[in-house]
């Protein structure tokens, strides 16, 4: 039995979980969004200084009788300034995705959400955002949609 979509919602909040470096919500449009402020980095080193940013969002809304759609939105920027110049590089993707990455940067003073440091480090994983909200939703009886191969083979 599927639970309706507004009790659902007024649920998302317990899968808050102060530890996680993400978190979820509900817009007054009543999508559940999922947020992770992967990384947000500057640090100034001997010959210059850089800047890293990662954020990723997950919007779920109702789609149809006991079916959810799932859309990803993953930023990222990266910039440096230095002897050789200055450089600026942002990608951004929306659609569905998995993807684990993780990284680090070392400098002579710097910041870490807004936090000082010399070394700052990040790690990514869309199953840790996505993993607990899918199973939080097949638990109410919400299901994936699914895709053109998904109903063609499944």
């Amino acid at each position: 039995m599927t639970t309706p979509w507004p009790h659902v919602l007024q649920q998302v909040q317990q899968l808050n979980d102060p530890q996680a470096p993400f978190s979820y919500s509900v817009t007054p449009e009543g999508v559940i969004v999922g947020f992770w402020d992967v990384a947000k980095i500057q640090m100034l080193g001997l010959t210059g200084a850089s800047t890293f940013d990662k954020e990723y969002r997950v919007d779920v809304r109702p789609t149809g009788e006991g079916e959810i759609a799932l859309e990803e939105h993953h930023a990222e920027s990266r910039g440096s300034v230095g002897a050789g110049g200055a450089r600026f590089e942002k990608q951004m993707f929306k659609g569905k995705s998995t993807q684990k990455s993780f990284g680090m940067q070392i400098g002579v003073g710097g910041t870490s959400h807004g936090q000082p440091t010399n070394v700052a480090g990040w790690s990514f994983d869309t199953d840790a955002i996505k993993g607990p909200l899918l199973g939080f939703l097949e638990h109410h009886g919400w299901t994936r949609k699914k895709g053109f191969f998904g109903r063609l083979f499944g």
